[in-house]
C-alpha cells in the first residue's frame, strides 16, 4: 500500500515522511488557502529532502494565477473538487482529486476519498462503494487512521493512504507518536 504525506509546512515534517520513505509528499503552495507555503518556502524545504515524489495541493475553488508561473517543475498535483482539471498546466502527469463516497469526482480522475467517519465505523454499503471505485481507478483513503485500522483498509483494494503534517509544537520539535504507530504497523 502507498502513502502520500500531504499538508507539509515545515522542514520537519517533510524530513520525518522522506525518512519513512513514503511514496510522495504534498505541499500546499495555494495562497488562496489558509496554511499555505509561499514558494521561496517550498523550494528551501524541497531542496532539503530526496527520495519521495513531489506534489503541491490546490484546495480552493480555481487555480491562482500564478502558480506555476514560479519556475517550479511539477509533476504531481492533488485539487479539490471545483478544479477543472483541463486548466492545469500539461506538464502535469499525475493529477488526484479531492472528494467524497457521495460527490465530487468525474469518470477519468484518481481520487482521494475523504472519510467522514473512522474506518471500523463504516457500512457494508460504503466498504463496498470503496472496494467498487477501487476496481476500476486509483484510490487514496483520507481519514484519521490508527494502526489497527491498516488490515481493513488493504481488504478494500485501495492504492494507498493519506497521512497529514501539521504544525511543529515549536521550531524543529514536534511529537510523531500517532504517525509512529500507524508507519511502523504498515513497514513491519
Amino acid at each position: 500500500m502507498k502513502i502520500i504525506a500531504t499538508d507539509i509546512t515545515n522542514l520537519t515534517d517533510a524530513r520525518y515522511f522522506a525518512a519513512w520513505g513514503v511514496d510522495m509528499m504534498c505541499y500546499n503552495i495555494d495562497p488562496d488557502t489558509e496554511g499555505s507555503l509561499t514558494i521561496p518556502q517550498f523550494k528551501e524545504i524541497t531542496d532539503w529532502v530526496e527520495g519521495p515524489l513531489t506534489g503541491i495541493k490546490i484546495a480552493g475553488l480555481v487555480i491562482p494565477k500564478t502558480m506555476f508561473s514560479e519556475g517550479i517543475d511539477i509533476k504531481n498535483v492533488i485539487i479539490s473538487p471545483f478544479i477543472d482539471k483541463a486548466d492545469l498546466p500539461t506538464s502535469i502527469e499525475n493529477v488526484y482529486r479531492i472528494c467524497t463516497l457521495e460527490e465530487g469526482w468525474q469518470e477519468d480522475d484518481n481520487l482521494i476519498l475523504t472519510l467522514s467517519k473512522a474506518v471500523d465505523q463504516l457500512s457494508e454499503d460504503e466498504v463496498s462503494k470503496i472496494k467498487s471505485i477501487s476496481e476500476d481507478k486509483e484510490v487514496y483513503l483520507d481519514g484519521i487512521f490508527k494502526a489497527s485500522d491498516l488490515a481493513n483498509i488493504e481488504s478494500f483494494n485501495v492504492t494507498g493512504i493519506i497521512l497529514k503534517g501539521g504544525d511543529e509544537e515549536k521550531v524543529g520539535y514536534k511529537s510523531f507518536d500517532e504517525l509512529d504507530e500507524v508507519l511502523e504497523a504498515m513497514f513491519d
